[in-house]
């Protein structure tokens, strides 16, 4: 899901369909590309978004969120809810490090910055329309 603008993006990245946010119900567009519902939502933005996708999830569907922790939220009968929260660890950092230096893992950056410049850096996260990573550097 991306806003029509980063559709090609988000096919270059290995999705099959992309869903425009800004173009009207995520449900229904959903609902064009699997007309029986999805069996697993990944919110990953939470807010109004995911309020609308809820309704795409078939029957006892399964919703995994990792910025929601599922007390606001009004889920349909039989959901199986589940939030995420994710602890880095050196082993886990150095796997990570380990598959980019390979070649197996692709990071993209959307922007880098200087350190003197890190309050330009937060400004450009905050917008939340990056397409990769913000990098600050020394």
């Amino acid at each position: 899901m991306a806003s029509a603008q980063n559709a090609d993006h988000m096919k270059a990245l290995g999705a099959d369909f992309t869903i425009d946010y800004k173009a009207g119900s995520v449900a229904d567009a959903v609902k064009k590309v699997a007309p029986d519902g999805v069996d697993l939502l990944f919110d990953a933005v939470s807010g109004d978004t995911l309020t609308q996708s809820l309704t795409a999830l078939k029957p006892n569907g399964r919703l995994i969120s990792v910025l929601n922790d599922g007390k606001a939220l009004h889920l349909p009968a039989g959901v199986r809810f589940q939030h995420v929260m994710t602890q880095p660890s050196v082993p886990d950092l150095d796997f990570l490090r380990e598959l980019a230096d390979s070649g197996k893992l692709e990071v993209p950056v959307s922007a880098t910055f200087a350190l003197a410049d890190v309050k330009q850096a937060f400004e450009q996260i905050e917008t939340k329309h990056t397409t990769g990573k913000v990098v600050i550097v020394p």
